[in-house]
């Protein structure tokens, strides 16, 4: 069985959009006829798409001031934001001993008060068409843990908590919102903050996914076909490989 999706007419609106599963995501709402709105604070990978339907711009989301705007532009351009996929993030592996200030602030700025700037952003938006999808993304570690991802699994713990109370703000304008837990890829976020003995030890047991491979739960969850799915935690778990 094959899936598809028809965006044509829809503007998706998409954050940390410049690798990883922002990057697979801009690539696939593209395909499916999207009006696409990427911004990321490193753009080198968006300037070299060639799509008369891809917009991109440099953005810090930690920026709240330059947040409202890009919102605000995005809307008064396109005249709407029908989805937001929220995929900007930090991670980098330091134990709690060693950890400065700036450290564990880095975290929460991204990974939590960025991504709270741009949710914030896009209710009045969405909440005056009355429509709309928004994805932040979790993580395992915000419930498993793992030594010196402490700031990294707080912010992602605490994305949860946002979502689950966004969704009642949201859900009587008929707008949703939801966290997706994709599990372990081949992304810059992942191989820059683990070892090469953990990625070895996913790659025997769960196995490392593409960030393809996440698309189609993504795609699938802003679309229409999600409509009555709201303030959920969906986890991605990995099948894993059986022994040849």
């Amino acid at each position: 069985m094959q899936v598809s999706y028809d965006f044509s007419g829809n503007v998706v609106l998409i954050a940390g959009a410049g690798s990883g599963l922002g990057l697979a995501m801009t690539h696939s709402c593209l395909a499916a006829g999207a009006q696409v709105v990427a911004s990321d604070i490193v753009t080198d990978a968006l300037a070299r798409i060639e799509h008369p339907g891809l917009t991109w711009s440099k953005l810090d989301i930690t920026d709240s001031r330059a947040v409202a705007a890009h919102i605000k532009d995005c809307a008064a351009r396109f005249g709407r934001i029908d989805a937001a996929v929220l995929a900007s993030g930090i991670q980098r592996r330091i134990l709690v001993e060693d950890m400065r200030d700036e450290d564990w602030l880095a975290h929460i700025n991204v990974n939590l008060n960025g991504v709270f700037f741009l949710v914030r952003a896009l209710f009045p938006e969405m909440k005056q068409r009355r429509r709309g999808s928004i994805l932040v993304f979790t993580s395992g570690l915000a419930t498993a843990g793992w030594p010196g991802a402490t700031a990294y699994g707080a912010s992602k713990a605490a994305l949860i908590a946002l979502v689950k109370s966004a969704a009642q703000e949201l859900r009587p304008q008929g707008v949703r919102i939801n966290a997706v837990s994709p599990g372990i890829m081949h992304t810059p976020l992942f191989h820059d903050s683990a070892n090469q003995d953990e990625v070895r030890m996913y790659e025997r047991s769960l196995g490392v996914s593409q960030p393809e491979d996440v698309t189609p739960l993504l795609m699938h969850l802003i679309s229409d076909g999600a409509s009555t799915v709201s303030g959920n935690v969906v986890e991605r778990r990995l099948i894993p490989q059986a022994n040849p």
